[in-house]
């Protein structure tokens, strides 16, 4: 019948959504962890610069930018790496629900084409007739 033809591509389908809807609950989970270190970064940032008094403080202020600055570089690297772990891992399970499918099929077509031939009487070497 015709529902059971759509139930295994629909199978995959919901495989396929449930795949992409996790992958997206990743992606906004690391977007919002990664907002919260930026805006930590900004908040110590900002109650430096506030507790600027003298000019002290303010040479103390500009000494301590190279390492804000690394502390930048090295959020955002991290950042950029778990993100590319994402979408790595989506890759891979994605190449991977399409992979079954056509495996499946492969081994139901090579065992019907084998069916097929035992099935098929073998043909005996005709002559023309004259």
């Amino acid at each position: 019948m015709f529902t059971d033809n759509l139930k295994p591509s629909s199978e995959s389908m919901n495989r396929f959504n449930k795949l992409v809807m996790d992958t997206y609950e990743g992606l906004v989970e690391a977007q919002m962890e990664s907002l919260r270190g930026y805006m930590e970064i900004v908040k110590d940032q900002s109650k430096s610069a506030l507790a600027i008094r003298d000019l002290d403080d303010v040479k103390n202020f500009v000494k301590t930018q190279p390492e804000r600055l690394n502390a930048v570089v090295n959020r955002m690297s991290e950042d950029f790496q778990h993100f590319s772990r994402i979408t790595e891992e989506f890759r891979n399970e994605t190449s991977g629900l399409f992979r079954e499918p056509a495996d499946g099929d492969a081994a139901e077509n090579a065992g019907k084409a084998s069916t097929a031939k035992a099935s098929t009487p073998a043909k005996k070497n005709a002559t023309p007739a004259s």
